[in-house]
């Protein structure tokens, strides 16, 4: 089996108008912050560029990947996906251009499938949503979403992310990184949020999708939790590509940025 080689892309924050504040320089600054964060699922999109080409769509088919995100990247910082091969599996660092290690992941060309994928059901949007709570993130299911995605979206997301892997490109197979925002979509479409962090998510590909498709997700909150004076909520999803499930994922994510320990 091929290895993963490193990969190197210049990061960049591809949707400065997000309602996401926290990828707004003045409202990131006010954090303490250097700028605006380029999205975690961003990273993770860069850091999946060595493993698909190493290993093609089988990976997206059967293969695993967890990963966390230490340190913040900028916009115009260029990146380096290091891979570094352990075995069957391989451990991947994404590494600013001081050399400082940002996030780390580990991969696996194969997984075993979850045993509680059918647990996920459509659930109807909330009417309203509600300000991000740990009541209104208490354990249980989330508001279904859907998205429809052609060859003129898939191209411009793929633009935005600097990816030219012919897998995406010619065959239309959808990015593992536009899966994952539909992860992220499933909060913002189910709370209030204010300025939010992506911190972790671990991944196992059931199936490839390809365009056209409509994705949706479904997802379930398994806990919500303070530490060091940041409230984070934690849940699972499934996201499908029509009626079937291409991405199972453990999703974190900091829903109230803090300002450091609480006493």
């Amino acid at each position: 089996m091929t290895a993963p080689v490193d990969y190197s892309v210049v990061a960049r924050n591809i949707d400065p108008a997000s309602e996401n504040k926290i990828h707004d320089d003045d409202v990131a600054r006010q954090f303490g912050f250097s700028g605006a964060l380029v999205p975690g699922v961003e990273l993770f999109a860069y850091m999946t560029h060595s493993l698909v080409e190493a290993w093609g769509s089988g990976f997206l088919s059967s293969g695993a990947f967890d990963v966390r995100f230490r340190q913040p990247i900028y916009d115009g910082e260029e990146v380096l996906a290091h891979a570094d091969a352990d075995g069957v599996c391989v451990a991947l660092e994404l590494r600013g251009p001081d050399g400082t290690v940002r996030s780390v992941g580990r991969a696996a060309p194969a997984a075993a499938r979850p045993h509680d994928v059918e647990r996920f059901v459509e659930v109807a949007a909330p009417d309203r949503l509600l300000d991000a709570t740990p009541d209104s993130l208490r354990p249980g299911p989330l508001g279904s979403i859907r998205e429809p995605v052609d060859r003129v979206s898939s191209a411009t997301y793929l633009d935005a992310i600097s990816e030219a892997l012919p897998l995406y490109r010619d065959e239309g197979v959808v990015h593992p990184g536009a899966l994952l925002r539909m992860v992220n979509a499933l909060l913002v479409r189910n709370v209030a949020l204010g300025p939010w962090i992506h911190t972790a998510s671990s991944c196992v590909f059931l199936g490839v999708a390809t365009v056209p498709t409509v994705l949706r997700a479904h997802g379930v909150v398994t806990e919500a939790f303070e530490r060091n004076g940041h409230d984070y909520v934690r849940y699972d999803a499934v996201v499908l590509s029509d009626d079937t499930p291409v991405m199972y994922v453990d999703h974190t994510a900091i829903y109230r940025v803090g300002q450091g320990p609480r006493r």
